[in-house]
Parts: C-alpha cells; structure tokens; sequence
C-alpha cells in the first residue's frame, strides 16, 4: 500500500534528489537557528533565516515532477489529498492560531508546515482509499 499511496510516479532521480535536498536542507535549518540570536544585522538575519528556503523550493519541485509523471487518476487523487489537507491545515492552524492570540497556548509558527505534511499525509490515505 505504501508504494502505491507515497511512491506512484517516483524514480530513482526522485529519491536521489529527495536525498540530496534533505542532506542539505538538514544542516542549514539547523545553522540558521543555532545562529539567529547572535546575530544584530536584520537584513543578514533575513538572510540566515530564508536560507533553507532553496531546498524547500527544490522539494516542491521534485514532487511536482514526480505528480506530473503519474496517470490522470493518480493526479487527480493528488489533487484532492492536497485541497483536502489544505482546508483541514487552514481551519486547525486558525484555531491555533486564535488560541494563541488569546493566551490559551503557546505555538511556535514553526509547527506550521509539519502540521500541514501531517494533513496532507493523512488526507492522501483517505483520497487513496476513495479511488480503490
């Protein structure tokens, strides 16, 4: 099932490229945090902190590939783990959101984008499942 929900349309230049951007983007988070405090300059700050951003670009690329070289059916399935993830991340991140401006909790914005792969991680399982 994994293969088929994760993998459809990935080749080996896919996984080799996945591979390369994480061993990159890994490091750099790391470097851009541990430095973030000890810098004074707001544009290098800006600088040090978009850094990562390259390879979350090249992430998006890679998966964009990989959707292109699948079937209709598989892209459409796609699109609907995606539209389905992003309603889902929208309406949990606002009310996190909400609960964070109140005071109720403390949430880093961080935890966005790991919230979202979650959803869309999840949202793909159910997409899947509907097509079967």
């Amino acid at each position: 099932m994994f293969k088929e929900l994760w993998c459809a349309g990935a080749t080996r230049k896919y996984w080799w490229a996945s591979t390369l951007l994480m061993l990159g983007y890994v490091p750099t988070i790391v470097f851009a945090m541990s430095k973030m405090a000890s810098i004074q300059s707001p544009p290098l700050r800006a600088l040090i902190a978009l850094s990562p951003m390259p390879f979350v670009l090249g992430f998006v690329y890679v998966e964009y590939t990989r959707i292109r070289r699948t079937d209709e059916l598989r892209q459409r399935v796609e699109l609907e783990a995606g539209l389905v993830g992003l309603v889902v991340s929208i309406l949990v991140l606002t009310a996190l959101g909400l609960l964070d401006n109140a005071g109720v909790i403390e949430l880093p914005l961080l935890l966005a984008a790991p919230l979202m792969c979650v959803f869309y991680f999840c949202a793909q399982i159910w997409a899947h499942r509907h097509y079967q």
